[in-house]
């Protein structure tokens, strides 16, 4: 069924209380207001607070036009299906995907409204995002990979497509694009979002956004194992459950690029091998020698070790242990002047 034209706020929610009234601060404060907001709380421990929350904000949208839609998951869906559910549930065409933790900036959704207008057909939508750690407004960086509007297709390098959609907030989906995508083959990877830009990649395009349009907060810990996912324990991502992501990544790149003819495994697989690597051992910059060799053989499982950057940071990291994270540090430096 095709839906209207109109913006969809949808929101998977899991834990963090405070972040999630701040989100809906956000929005609420924001220039132009979205057509609706959609949240589905996936049975965390905190959903009796999250109720509540919500039941306070429902009838504060509602009067200013915006509908609200606040569903309880019967059973924990996990991230992928909570996201693919909130997809299906929309109301709207153009479904803005934001973290519970997240932030709208305050022209977000005028920034996204005038890209739609020109670009109506696109399959997805990614921007820059502000990087901040408590306060919006002391903002760490702000994370982009270009300066100007793009739409990324087949005909620009498919690693792009992990760089533009790994993290979730902020990304637009055009949802009478993805309905007909909809499958639970990938659920557990928690990279939903790659499956469907990479089929966007393959067909109508993913956008990219010349302004930032939400804040991604850096410092919040994963809570993913909380509800007993497999690989994933509370507050950190593990070597086996990294691997386990990225996995997932190469069967997606793998079976989306099958359908198309076109080879998305390769880039796909040298983009975690190189400069994803950097991220991984950045984050395991203080991790004692028994977790990095525990990541060396994950990697290498994969076969995600074979290259001369992963190989130097895993020795940089077991060499000077605690003061690696001087280099990682020095390196950002580096390369924000270029």
């Amino acid at each position: 069924m095709i839906v209207p034209e109109g913006y969809s706020i949808a929101i998977p929610s899991y834990g963090r209380p405070e972040e999630f009234e701040e989100l809906l601060t956000s929005i609420i404060n924001s220039t132009q207001l979205p057509d609706e907001v959609i949240i589905c709380e996936d049975y965390s421990k905190q959903r009796s607070i999250l109720k509540v929350i919500g039941d306070k904000w429902a009838p504060v949208f509602e009067a200013k036009g915006c509908k609200f839609n606040y569903i309880e998951n019967e059973i924990n869906l996990g991230y992928d299906a909570n996201i693919r559910k909130l997809i299906q549930l929309s109301s709207f065409k153009w479904v803005i995907l934001i973290g519970n933790d997240d932030l709208l900036l305050p022209e977000g959704i005028g920034i996204i409204n005038e890209f739609c207008l020109r670009n109506p057909n696109v399959a997805m939508i990614s921007r820059p995002f502000i990087r901040f750690n408590t306060d919006i407004n002391k903002p760490l960086g702000i994370s982009r990979f270009f300066d100007h509007e793009v739409i990324i297709n087949n005909e620009m390098p498919a690693n792009l497509l992990f760089r533009v959609a790994g993290f979730v907030g902020g990304l637009i989906v055009n949802k009478n694009w993805a309905e007909p995508l909809h499958t639970n083959k990938y659920d557990g990877t928690l990279y939903y979002q790659i499956y469907l830009a990479s089929h966007a990649y393959c067909t109508n395009g993913i956008g990219y956004l010349a302004k930032p349009t939400v804040g991604g907060r850096a410092g919040n810990p994963p809570l993913f194992g909380e509800a007993g996912a497999k690989n994933h324990s509370v507050g950190a991502y593990s070597a086996s459950a990294r691997t386990s992501m990225w996995k997932g990544v190469l069967n997606i790149g793998k079976d989306v690029g099958a359908v198309y003819g076109i080879d998305l495994y390769s880039p796909l697989k040298r983009e975690l091998t190189v400069r994803q690597s950097f991220h991984i051992f950045e984050m395991n910059a203080t991790a004692g020698k028994h977790n990095l060799k525990e990541l060396r053989r994950e990697l290498s499982k994969l076969g995600l070790f074979d290259h001369i950057v992963p190989k130097t940071l895993y020795y940089i990291n077991f060499i000077f242990g605690n003061r690696s994270s001087i280099v990682y540090r020095f390196v950002r430096k580096y390369m924000q002047k270029k």
